[in-house]
């Protein structure tokens, strides 16, 4: 009877035995499958923040806007090529809108985010800067020289220079990495806090 009990416990101990490398494996698998959603989750809600659904920032200098469509398809390069959309470049768009001939104060702008682009330093990629001309006069070339950056373009449709401001009123105007325009402000924000927003804004 012993002998049999014992015959008996060397069975099973031979069956989970034999059934523990299985079991190791499928525990293995299981880490490894941990590991890696731990490494990836990070990456997915980084994606989703920057791409789908941005956090929102409150604006301290410049105006929030219900997010609407720019409407691409009626801006046009000087060359008449079509602009691309940001979502192409993945970069967020700094729109003004003003005449060619560009008066002092007008220029005093360009400077302005000129400057606010260039102290983003390695971020400043993720940010394009477009003059919308508003008239037909041509700007003049010692001012295009000292905006190398500035993509002139202008609108084959009176709506967009009116959903960026209207003519008279200029502004500067900022489109989202999904075509969005999300933001206005003044031709003359005060520059430390328009560089300190717009280094928050284009993060995402």
């Amino acid at each position: 009877m012993t002998t049999a009990r014992q015959s008996g416990r060397e069975a099973s101990g031979a069956c989970c035995a034999a059934a523990t490398p299985p079991c190791g494996r499928r525990k293995g698998r299981l880490i490894l499958l941990a590991i890696v959603a731990i490494g990836l989750l990070p990456l997915l809600a980084a994606l989703y923040f920057r791409y789908v659904s941005p956090p929102q920032v409150r604006a301290t200098v410049g105006r929030s806007l219900e997010p609407v469509p720019l409407p691409f398809e009626f801006i046009r390069r000087l060359d008449g090529a079509a602009l691309a959309h940001p979502g192409v470049g993945g970069k967020w768009l700094m729109i003004f809108a003003a005449p060619g001939g560009c008066d002092a104060r007008c220029r005093h702008t360009l400077y302005l985010t000129r400057q606010a682009r260039t102290a983003q330093g390695r971020n400043m990629a993720r940010i394009d800067r477009l003059w919308l001309i508003t008239d037909s006069v041509a700007p003049a070339g010692g001012l295009i020289a000292a905006h190398p950056d500035l993509l002139l373009v202008k609108a084959t449709d009176a709506k967009v220079p009116q959903l960026l401001g209207g003519e008279e009123n200029r502004h500067i105007n900022l489109v989202d990495r999904r075509g969005m325009l999300v933001f206005r402000y003044s031709d003359a924000p005060e520059p430390k806090a328009f560089i300190r927003e717009l280094g928050k804004l284009i993060r995402f």
